[in-house]
């Protein structure tokens, strides 16, 4: 995503993204989404300002802010973990559970974790809590589930209906994979593309780590192809590994990267505004208060 500071100019600094994905929503009126940053003359976050201080067009024609509010949170991570067949086929129930905990021990203890497995059946383990210590000993207790599917996209959905209110400033979802057969039932090409519409209006982030085995096939394709997609629209990171003993490593640095990118985003306003009849495609945002400059992301992925 190209980001663009611009200094003030009179009264008011603009900064302008170009072609840059905005959230449709179910309503009669399209929103758009975009997040800024708002830094004062010596460098510093300026976090107060009020959604009526945000002026915002697409392609010169006004939008009315609908709100303006900095993400400043913990975030609510949903961790979706893959225990089916396939981790048993390789013996790797326990990096497996490594994995998880390191990144449960990475994450820092104002960040709420929820723990799921959806090896075949989508099971909560440990509603959203700070609680480590439950957290942990929950992981040590999950054992293979003899369906030789996953239920990926299921489990996001399911997490993201029940589990979430929708008015979260940082919905995360971190799936720890194999490359079994993705059996969601979730599957229709149209509901699924809108689907992922709803995630990213709701400001969803979906980061996966697949163990991709050899001679996966098919089925192992299908799996990689969702987590791809769903971590390309929603700003997440993807990651493949070759062996399960790399779970641990790969988890740990996802967790510590995660924590980095919070302290950077959290100051970040997340703009929500009614797109122009006609919609455009170059957005322009402008911030009344004298003396900042402002730099616009169109997501929140992570660098």
């Amino acid at each position: 995503m190209r980001r663009f500071v611009i200094p003030r100019a009179a009264v008011a600094v603009v900064a302008c993204l170009v072609g840059v994905g905005l959230a449709g929503a179910a309503s009669a009126q399209e929103l758009g989404l975009i997040y800024a940053a708002v830094i004062d003359q010596t460098g510093q976050p300026v976090t107060d300002l009020a959604p009526e201080e945000f002026q915002v067009s697409e392609d010169g024609n006004a939008a009315r802010v609908v709100s303006a509010d900095v993400g400043a949170e913990p975030m609510k991570i949903a961790l979706l973990v893959d225990n089916g067949r396939r981790i048993s086929m390789g013996q790797a129930i326990n990096p497996l559970r490594d994995g998880v905990a390191a990144f449960i021990e990475n994450i820092p203890a104002e960040h709420e974790i929820g723990l799921f497995t959806v090896g075949g059946q989508i099971r909560r383990r440990v509603g959203f809590t700070t609680d480590r210590g439950e957290l942990l000993e929950e992981v040590a207790d999950i054992h293979v589930d003899n369906a030789g599917s996953v239920r990926f996209i299921d489990g996001v959905r399911e997490t993201w209906d029940r589990r979430y209110d929708g008015d979260e400033a940082w919905p995360i979802f971190v799936a720890v994979l194999t490359d079994a057969l993705e059996s969601s039932a979730f599957m229709n090409e149209d509901r699924f593309m809108g689907w992922v519409g709803n995630l990213r209006a709701g400001g969803v982030t979906v980061h996966s780590v697949l163990w991709r085995s050899r001679g996966a096939g098919f089925a192992g394709q299908v799996a990689t192809g969702f987590a791809i997609n769903l971590a390309e629209n929603t700003g997440g990171r993807y990651t493949q590994i070759a062996a399960a003993t790399a779970y641990e490593d790969n988890l740990r640095q996802l967790a510590t990267d995660m924590a980095a990118h919070w302290d950077q985003a959290s100051i970040r306003y997340r703009v929500i505004y009614e797109r122009p009849d006609p919609a455009g495609q170059s957005v322009s945002v402008s911030v009344t208060r004298p003396g900042v400059n402002l730099q616009l992301f169109g997501d929140r992925s992570m660098p």
